[in-house]
């Protein structure tokens, strides 16, 4: 808490927001001016990749803005042994989304079918004896592709990793880096699957099966654990997840029941709104309930078919379910939706993005002596992901709101006097520049 009140005095704040009160010294909370935005919270709602040719266009309706990575784009081989890294690539896209007033979402990933069997996705030296086979995903339009995987009876490759998420959580510590969220993952993507059923053509006839795949194309059980535990570990500030394909029993790290607390992931979920979700998703994300309210969730709207893409924010969604329900039943903060930019403006965009993540409500003010309390309702679908404090002037609160859950209060007292005068804001050092948290009060419209 002291670094951060000394970061808060430095100067990351909210937009300050005018609070209308009588003169009397003697306020209600209708008396307090409600700050609508028009989208979602800081660090919430809908995501873009940073490489959409409109993100300029729907700056002021995201909060973030998402991109692959592959850790061949930050670390490399040592001549001296080990590894060096080159936060270069990284360093450039959190820029360019703060320079939006964005914050970004990574992913790195180990496996991914556009690399083919020449390029690397870890360095030289751990990419030695790969296994290969014909991929075609099922999906609408999709080609059948070579596809390379790493050899995970390798060691070294859990070892890399683990130092690779430590050198990442040591190099962007907290939000205020402009690094929201980090998905991790293994295999295709890094969504924790290898679609088993869609591949053809082993290189390695002792493969052909998912059982003998499993510590081979894809990370054994202990090392997943392993390479989890120690993830966690390494991230003290920063959300992360996994995919909820994790609960899948072919290789999943724990094939019988989710671990209650540790390791500190989230979740996220790479087909939103799928036809099969209320069936094959949903008992993924029922796998892991007691991350829901815990963890800071996402995911991405599906690809499937291009009907899943074209009414994905229709009032019943692309199958009866809608992307605001399903986000009220798994605590989503953000979803990634680049598509949605070819349907809909950017006015869309942000009221869709604003029933994800957390969501504030002003319910009760008391102003007496020189302080001044506010009652805060969270009343989003998800917890409040950052140390976010009420300010007045100089002054805020030293109760904070982070980990505040859907329909829970606080109270937050702040030693200085609401006034006409003054500015009411929600303030923390993790905000970017540009960044306006906004608020409801209760009683008034």
């Amino acid at each position: 808490m002291i670094t951060a009140l000394k970061r808060y005095a430095s100067g990351v704040l909210a937009t300050l927001i005018f609070v209308s009160c009588s003169s009397s010294g003697q306020y209600s909370v209708t008396d307090i001016e409600p700050k609508n935005t028009g989208g979602p919270n800081p660090l919430c709602g809908l995501a873009l990749w940073q490489t959409n040719p409109s993100i300029e266009k729907y700056s002021d309706a995201i909060q973030l803005e998402f991109s692959y990575f592959y850790y061949s784009d930050v670390a490399s081989d040592n001549s001296s042994g080990g590894y060096v890294y080159d936060w270069s690539a990284i360093d450039e896209f959190l820029n360019k989304a703060k320079s939006r007033s964005h914050h970004g979402i990574l992913r790195f990933r180990d496996t991914d079918p556009e690399l083919g069997e020449s390029d690397r996705s870890l360095p030289e030296s751990l990419w030695t004896n790969i296994r290969s086979c014909d991929y075609y995903e099922g999906i609408e339009g999709a080609e059948k592709k070579r596809v390379s995987f790493p050899d995970w009876t390798n060691p070294a490759i859990p070892s890399f990793i683990k130092q690779f998420y430590a050198e990442l959580a040591s190099r962007y510590p907290d939000q205020s880096t402009g690094l929201a969220y980090v998905e991790v993952g293994f295999g295709l993507w890094a969504e924790y699957h290898i679609d088993y059923d869609n591949l053809s053509a082993f290189s390695d006839p002792a493969i052909t099966s998912s059982s003998a795949a499993l510590g081979k194309l894809f990370p054994s059980r202990a090392d997943q654990q392993s390479m989890l535990e120690e993830i966690g570990k390494s991230f003290n500030a920063i959300p992360w997840g996994i995919s909820i394909d994790a609960a899948d029993g072919d290789f999943s790290p724990y094939p019988d029941e989710a671990p209650s607390t540790s390791p500190s992931f989230g979740l996220f979920d790479d087909s939103l709104l799928n036809e099969d979700w209320p069936e094959y998703n949903k008992e993924n994300w029922d796998f892991f309930a007691g991350r829901r309210t815990t963890g800071v969730n996402g995911g991405e709207i599906s690809y499937y078919t291009d009907h899943d893409q074209e009414t994905a924010l229709s009032a019943d969604g692309p199958h009866g379910l809608s992307l605001a329900e399903t986000a009220r039943m798994c605590n989503l903060s953000f979803a990634i939706a680049d598509g949605q930019t070819e349907y809909h403006a950017p006015q869309k965009i942000g009221e869709a993005g604003a029933a994800l993540g957390y969501a504030l409500e002003i319910v009760d003010v008391d102003v007496s002596g020189r302080s001044t309390l506010l009652v805060v309702r969270n009343t989003g679908v998800a917890k409040v992901p950052i140390e976010l404090w009420a300010a007045i002037r100089s002054e805020h609160s030293l109760t904070s709101l982070k980990d505040l859950l859907p329909g829970e209060s606080r109270e937050l007292r702040i030693p200085a006097e609401l006034d006409s005068s003054d500015g009411l804001n929600f303030a923390s050092p993790m905000l970017i520049s540009g960044q306006t948290v906004g608020y409801a009060v209760g009683g008034n419209d």
